[in-house]
């Protein structure tokens, strides 16, 4: 029998080609397995997105001046210079911030090396402190800490040899816990009071609204990691624009309350630290003045009293105006000269010789320097006498005028000390936090689109690994036909012969699956009609495929039909279709009458409700084989397909003995029942060669057991099979 294609209907196109609509077809059979993966996914993503804890951030806006680097003289003595940070400035202060310098004093003040951990669930224990629903019972490990429990530590001292060191606290009861450092006693105590564990370990805790059970660690870090944990969650960026001097302090943390803490702690204690050494430069330059003080005095009176005796030795008592004119210019550059020389060993401290300020200083030094010169070489003109006096009178003058400046710029510095202010300037502080992540949504949408990518890649996979037939154009690809497609029978077992299932079309008539058999009933009536003989062999490659199902359903929906039907049982090694007739394990059968033990009349059994007759194995013969290649069996074949419309042989598996070769030399038709998802190309194959070999042509197959739901196409697979995607509803 051969199919011949519509020619108003396309060829199918070759199976190796990639087809979208192909894709979408897997996709959509297996839609509950690719919509369970997106619910887990979802699920799993829900769950990853709400494990985090809540993170804060607080921010202060902070003004940071730039001043004059150190301590100029006399400058300073007239006001601050002020003005913006530059970028350089900017990163250098950056530094300073999160330098243990800034830091440390935070992390004592706010005893962020204190530390009171609860105990708590793995991976989910940050969600269960976070949310009030799901709540976990309080039975189930009690130790682990919950949404609602209140705990707080006000008092921490420990040594320095016990850095480090952890202790356990177990709530015992309101208020009462005990607690114990490793290797040590434990220490009852309760809320309010002074515990203490060891020589050095000392704390008390000023709340504990907690459920007995309840654990916690207790210790105390170094200063190092307080201070690193600081600096882990602080930043400081300018705002613009460039070199503003417009700065934002920020913390982020998961306790809310402990960020705005950490941030205004952090802006004031660089202003402290600022100003502390805004003081520092100032008392650096008062001790130098003070030093210079007893010696610009002592020469002052050396110089007096070398005057007063060069007055008294010459007797002369005044310059004339004209020398103390020209004296008071030298003193007056001079004093000048002395004040830019102060000047220049400040600078030479802070700045290179090429900076342009110093150069500027080195420039009017010289000028000074050249118009002395030349006031010294006037004088060099004027009578000796003179000339010696207006020496004695410059160096009186000189000493004099420096221990003025001095001890005028020590007053002025005190003062300045006295009234300085920081020049970081706190415009905005922290007052509150806001929640700035984790992002809980994207771990959902994240979850959803990978459980479908995953459910996809599975079904992909799924059909890949898969070996069995799946469809109607697997079969017809090796080049036979299918004649039905039959569905699969909720709880049967195609090796249990003793159900009613089993003989579905006599106990559930209506069923979709005795409608596909009807089809079947009618595409063979066409066949057999060109076929030598009215007689079908049915077989498979492999036993429990479902055969003998096939056979004995197929024999009802006949004779319902009105056609005379004989279903021979021909599994001379298992054969148990006796059981749906209600035959005994000794009732005589085909392996009687071909040996000759028994006639037809022994044999044969006719079924009340159907009119069908039906001949079962008999008993199993060592020689089945034999038996079947007498003369007995094609003289019964030949008078069974004179007399019945149909004759249905139910034969053993082909790849497990060679009596399907046998038998299928005396049928008109030869049909291979193939079970969905299970039987493989290879065994169709390996089946067809084998019945070939002893001259036993296949005329078609049928698909059974088929599952719409695991199949790689769903109900799109099955398009060619007899009402194989249809579904029929009865009243």
């Amino acid at each position: 029998m051969t199919n011949t294609p519509n020619p108003t209907i396309p060829d199918e196109d070759d199976g190796n080609e990639f087809h979208l609509a192909d894709l979408g077809t897997q996709i959509l059979a297996r839609k509950w397995l690719v919509a369970s993966c997106a619910l887990v996914g979802l699920a799993l993503g829900t769950l990853s997105g709400q494990l985090p804890p809540d993170k804060y951030s607080a921010s202060a806006l902070v003004h940071i001046e730039r001043r004059s680097q150190g301590i100029e003289l006399p400058e300073i003595l007239v006001g601050e210079r002020f003005g913006n940070l530059s970028l350089a400035q900017i990163t250098t202060e950056t530094h300073i911030i999160r330098s243990s310098f800034t830091l440390g004093p935070v992390a004592d003040e706010l005893n962020l090396d204190w530390r009171l951990e609860p105990q708590r669930f793995p991976v989910i224990g940050h969600m269960v402190v976070r949310r009030s629903w799901p709540q976990v019972p309080n039975w189930i490990l009690p130790g682990y800490t919950r949404h609602g429990d209140a705990y707080e530590l006000d008092l921490l001292e420990v040594d320095d040899h016990l850095i480090n060191r952890r202790a356990r606290i177990v709530v015992t009861g309101e208020g009462a816990f005990s607690a114990n450092l490793p290797k040590r006693e434990p220490v009852s105590g309760r809320v309010g009071e002074i515990v203490e564990l060891a020589p050095g370990f000392r704390f008390r805790l000023s709340q504990l609204d907690v459920p007995p059970g309840r654990e916690f660690t207790l210790w105390r870090s170094n200063k190092l990691q307080a201070v690193a944990a600081a600096r882990s969650g602080l930043s400081v960026r300018e705002r613009p624009p460039r070199n503003s001097g417009i700065a934002d302090f920020s913390y982020q943390g998961t306790d809310s309350d402990l960020t705005i803490m950490i941030v205004n702690g952090v802006v004031r204690s660089y202003q402290r630290q600022t100003l502390n050494r805004r003081a520092a430069e100032i008392d650096r330059s008062i001790a130098f003045i003070e030093t210079q003080l007893p010696e610009v005095r002592a020469q002052t009176a050396a110089a007096a009293a070398e005057l007063a005796d060069f007055r008294q030795e010459n007797d002369v008592s005044d310059l004339t105006v004209g020398s103390q004119q020209l004296l008071q210019r030298i003193v007056g550059i001079e004093a000048d000269l002395e004040e830019l020389r102060f000047r220049e060993e400040d600078l030479a401290k802070r700045l290179t010789p090429n900076h342009p300020e110093y150069r500027t200083l080195l420039d009017r030094k010289a000028r000074l320097e050249e118009r002395l010169e030349e006031l010294r070489a006037e004088s060099a003109e004027l009578p000796p006498i003179e000339q010696q006096l207006l020496a004695l009178q410059q160096k009186l003058e000189r000493s004099i005028e420096i221990e003025r400046q001095l001890s005028s710029r020590a007053e002025q510095l005190n003062i300045v000390r006295a009234s300085a202010v920081s020049n970081i300037n706190l415009l905005e502080p922290a007052v509150r936090s806001r929640r700035i992540g984790p992002d809980r949504r994207t771990p959902i949408v994240a979850g959803l689109l990978g459980g479908l990518f995953l459910g996809v890649l599975a079904v992909l996979g799924l059909n890949f690994m898969r070996r069995g037939i799946d469809d109607s154009r697997s079969i017809e690809e090796l080049g036979l036909p299918l004649f039905a497609t039959v569905n699969r029978v909720e709880g049967l077992r195609t090796d249990d012969t003793n159900t009613a299932l089993y003989s579905l079309a006599r106990t559930q008539p209506n069923d979709i699956v005795v409608e596909s058999l009807r089809g079947l009933r009618t595409g063979l009536q066409f066949s057999l009609a060109t076929a030598p003989n009215k007689s079908l062999m049915i077989t498979s490659p492999a036993p429990r495929l479902g055969k003998s199902f096939i056979s004995l359903n197929l024999s009802i929906v006949s004779a319902q039909a009105g056609n005379r039907v004989l279903l021979i049982d021909a599994d001379l090694r298992k054969g148990k279709l006796r059981k749906q007739f209600g035959l005994p394990r000794r009732h005589a059968g085909l392996s009687d009458l071909l040996s000759g033990r028994a006639g037809i009349e022994e044999v044969l059994v006719t079924d009340p409700e159907t009119g069908m007759d039906f001949i079962p194995t008999g008993s199993y013969p060592p020689n089945p084989a034999d038996l079947l290649t007498a003369p007995q069996f094609k003289k019964l074949m030949e008078e069974a397909t004179g007399y019945y419309d149909l004759v249905v042989v139910d034969c053993p598996p082909v790849l497990a003995v060679t009596d399907p070769g046998i038998i299928g030399q005396a049928t008109g038709m030869s049909l291979l029942v193939i079970k969905h998802l299970e039987t493989t190309k290879a065994e169709i194959q390996s089946s067809r060669k084998i019945l070939a070999n002893s001259g036993v042509t296949l005329s078609g197959a049928i698909l059974t057991q088929f599952d719409a739901s695991a199949s790689r196409y769903g109900h799109y697979g099955h398009k060619y099979g007899y009402y194989g995607g249809y579904k029929y509803h009865y009243n």
